[in-house]
């Protein structure tokens, strides 16, 4: 888009300079080379272009053209402008045809629509001044983006800037452009953006260098534009003031951007992040096929019972959070992302509470059986936990996580798919003594054993539980162990205490057959 711009406003420089050169035959009737001017237009831009209003000009100073109603279709994309009005100094048209040498008093664009792939850029009204090639002018703009719209109505009438998921965005600055080089500079650019979801405002620089050669247009379904990466080079830096992401305000947030031949860099540093810090570097190699990813995320300290609410996850969690690790992709949709994402990745909880209600059910339901609940009722639904820290690593769709809440540690081990949150995973939980550490009391017969646990169902509402087959064969286990003895004791007991008499000796044989008959005495 943007080239294509500068190259139309170059041409109609150069009609102003031949404007000049043929004096006032032109002024009789300036529509009647409505022709000739699309003509040369398409011959500098390659683009057929239509005017269909007003063509006006005069050589009063300063010299002016006027254009309205000019549209196209270039690279996919179609153009409507309302109005262009280009003021040129006189003197400095006159001194020399080089149009790196003159200086534009005014360039002024009202109404210009793009449509592409669905999505619409609409700028309500740019304004340049004192403009001269390589030299930092002022500007200013007002505009706003509307992304694809469901249908074919939705999208007309978001067209006018109205609806969800519009975007309005007002910026002012300084800019350079160099002719020779294809470079564009923004220096000291105030932009004011608001959104549905998200808002920011902030001071930017950026270098800007337009590439030859035309590119293809982005698939419909693409993450990023391929023409932008592959077509700009960028580094620059901004300082948001504001950036507000649903009901939450960020301040002071950091972020630099570079890009060289469709390698790029951009890096977020968030100082004030739910009370620590955050930041993630994100690489995208754009120029080899298909896309490479790279995203490295470092939080800090973050109040985690906070993050959780604004990520509007219903996990209950209160405590300083850190989490880093790296993560790589491949690909340039949602989906292939997601089938190649691979990584690695590490969180320390520090010391807090945490909502274990999930996971204490499937717990006291093993509980029951050993006739043993009451330890396990005793915990309190919001954990106060020593140490919460864990490892995940993904492959695709398979994930691996190694937990230690306290005296317990997990291994999970499965399929979670983030495009329809399918959850398939199971788990080996295993209680043990730490002797610094405050842990979960379970009854001594569970401790050092791992209990298989299978969570299926959605990553929002897991279904874990115990396999009932694998229950009975922990107790199976449990009585024919070195522990038996003192479980059947127990066990016995409950018998004697909850057993009508005339069951007592079934109940007793289902006991002896759950443990794999009774036990010999030593001495037998």
């Amino acid at each position: 888009m943007l080239r294509f711009l500068l190259r139309t406003i170059l041409t109609l420089g150069i009609l102003l300079a031949i404007l000049v050169g043929a004096g006032l035959y032109f002024l009789q009737d300036p529509n009647r080379f409505k022709p000739e001017i699309e003509a040369q237009i398409e011959a500098q831009t390659g683009v057929p272009v239509k005017i269909g209003g007003d063509i006006s000009w005069k050589l009063l100073p300063p010299i002016s053209l006027a254009v309205a109603d000019v549209s196209a279709r270039h690279e996919g994309a179609d153009y409507s402008l309302a109005t262009l009005k280009l003021d040129a100094n006189l003197l400095s048209v006159i001194r020399t045809r080089d149009i790196n040498q003159w200086q534009i008093d005014a360039l002024v664009i009202d109404d210009l629509i793009l449509r592409q792939s669905g999505d619409i850029t609409h700028i309500h009204q740019a304004r340049l001044t004192d403009f001269s090639p390589g030299r930092a002018s002022p500007f200013e703009a007002k505009l706003t983006f509307t992304a694809a719209a469901p249908d074919a109505a939705g999208e007309d009438a978001r067209a006018s800037g109205g609806g969800d998921g519009t975007i309005p965005l007002t910026v002012k600055g300084n800019v350079a452009y160099d002719l020779d080089e294809s470079r564009l500079s923004l220096t000291d650019t105030r932009f004011d953006t608001a959104y549905d979801t998200t808002e920011a405002a902030g001071l930017c620089d950026l270098d800007l260098v337009m590439k030859p050669g035309v590119l293809p247009p982005d698939a419909a379904d693409a993450i990023i534009p391929l023409t932008v990466w592959r077509g700009f080079d960028w580094t620059g830096s901004c300082l948001l003031d504001r950036l507000k992401v649903d009901d939450e305000t960020f301040r002071n947030v950091a972020v630099t951007l570079k890009n060289t031949g469709g390698n790029s860099t951009t890096a977020l540093n968030a100082p004030e992040f739910f009370g620590g810090s955050a930041g993630i570097t994100i690489d995208i190699n754009a120029a080899r096929t298909p896309v490479a990813w790279k995203i490295v995320p470092d939080l800090q300290r973050a109040d985690s019972q906070a993050l959780m609410g604004w990520l509007d996850q219903r996990l209950k969690w209160i405590a300083p959070l850190a989490y880093s690790g790296a993560i790589t992709m491949t690909g340039n949709t949602e989906a292939e992302l997601v089938n190649s994402v691979s990584g690695k990745t590490t969180f320390d909880g520090g010391k807090g509470r945490i909502d274990i209600s999930q996971m204490k059910q499937p717990v006291l339901n093993l509980a029951r059986m050993l006739n043993d609940t009451q330890r396990v009722e005793q915990w309190p639904d919001m954990w106060p936990y020593e140490r919460l820290i864990g490892e995940w690593v993904v492959n695709g769709k398979t994930h691996a996580i190694d937990l230690a809440l306290d005296n317990l540690t997990a291994k999970l081990n499965g399929d979670y798919d983030p495009l329809t949150d399918a959850l398939d995973m199971t788990a080996r939980v295993q209680f043990s003594t730490l002797p610094d550490i405050r842990g979960f009391d379970v009854n001594p017969l569970l401790r050092d054993l791992p209990i298989p646990v299978n969570c299926r169902g959605t990553l929002e509402v897991p279904d874990c539980a115990i396999d009932p087959k694998a229950s009975r064969e922990i107790v199976a286990s449990v009585l024919a162990g070195e522990k038996g003895d003192e479980a059947r004791a127990e066990i016995n007991r409950q018998i004697d205490e909850k057993v009508p008499e005339e069951y007592r000796e079934t109940a007793r044989g289902l006991l002896d057959l759950l443990g794999g008959g009774k036990r010999k005495d030593p001495q037998e």
